[in-house]
């Protein structure tokens, strides 16, 4: 079928997760079969034959001269590899249908617009829920459990933990194993992902209460995305996991400007988004 040359293509061509290469190749074919179609319809002293000739390469096509005796011999052999050369041109928009993204259906105006919008948003909800726990904290689950069967984390639970860490509008504040930051692997740098992790001790607030809220209940390989206010947040746990890079800690520093004010600016009560995955638990 169409869907499947076209996902089949795309994919080879490493295309299928980038509308934006595929705009560009789809534009450079539309170019190629422009240009190559313009030629071939100036030249007018020969034409296709409706006659298809069968050889041991393939089929080929017949071109037969029109009664013209003032062509030069070597004009003509130019047209006639030029005249050869134009079923590129159809085999090119052939080839450009395949690859074409499929269209939708856009919305025609504000009302509509909001309305998938909001469709979108719901069914979202319904296959991946917020989940609200006590102060404020809240939590999606990202990644569910290698394995349903699997020990859940609880009280007293030790746990290795991968966490990254960006503030409610996005910014990138620290991590660790997550792949975001370096580590000393054989002498050399190496992202940390699957390299470096925190031990935590649940009850022990090595990371903030909310965190230990959030961690309730998760299976090895579960990954959550947690929102944290500031009254269950680093406060609780002495401003722990420390950030070990310059980056990190001068972002640790800003956040603790935005929560106390500084200057004109008054206090805010900033959140922190926190991406958690349980590596390992230990009962």
């Amino acid at each position: 079928s169409v869907s499947t040359i076209y996902t089949t293509g795309a994919t080879l061509l490493g295309l299928r997760r980038s509308p934006y290469r595929i705009k560009m190749f789809a534009r450079s074919i539309i170019t190629t079969a422009t240009l190559v179609t313009y030629f071939a319809t100036q030249i007018h002293s020969f034409a296709p034959s409706p006659k298809l000739h069968g050889t041991s390469k393939g089929i080929s096509l017949a071109l037969h001269k029109r009664n013209d005796e003032n062509v030069p011999s070597n004009q003509s052999l130019s047209r006639r590899n030029l005249l050869e050369a134009a079923p590129i041109s159809g085999a090119a928009l052939a080839l450009l249908s395949f690859f074409t993204p499929p269209a939708y259906a856009k919305c025609t105006d504000i009302e509509s617009c909001r309305e998938v919008g909001e469709r979108k948003i719901e069914a979202d909800m319904k296959l991946n829920p917020i989940v609200r726990l006590s102060d404020g904290v809240q939590y999606r689950v990202l990644n569910t459990p290698k394995s349903p069967s699997s020990n859940k984390v609880a009280e007293g639970s030790n746990i290795d933990l991968a966490y990254s860490i960006t503030t409610a509008s996005g910014q990138y504040m620290y991590s660790k194993g997550f792949g975001f930051e370096k580590v000393d692997f054989g002498g050399r740098q190496e992202s940390d992902l699957g390299l470096d992790s925190m031990s935590v001790a649940l009850g022990k607030h090595n990371v903030p209460v909310g965190i230990e809220y959030a961690l309730m209940g998760m299976g090895k390989g579960e990954k959550r995305r947690v929102e944290l206010p500031p009254g269950v947040g680093f406060e609780t746990s002495n401003w722990m996991p420390e950030p070990t890079t310059r980056r990190g800690k001068a972002q640790i520093k800003e956040y603790q400007r935005k929560l106390t004010g500084f200057g004109s600016q008054p206090p805010f009560p900033a959140e922190t988004v926190w991406d958690i995955e349980v590596l390992q638990i230990r009962n």
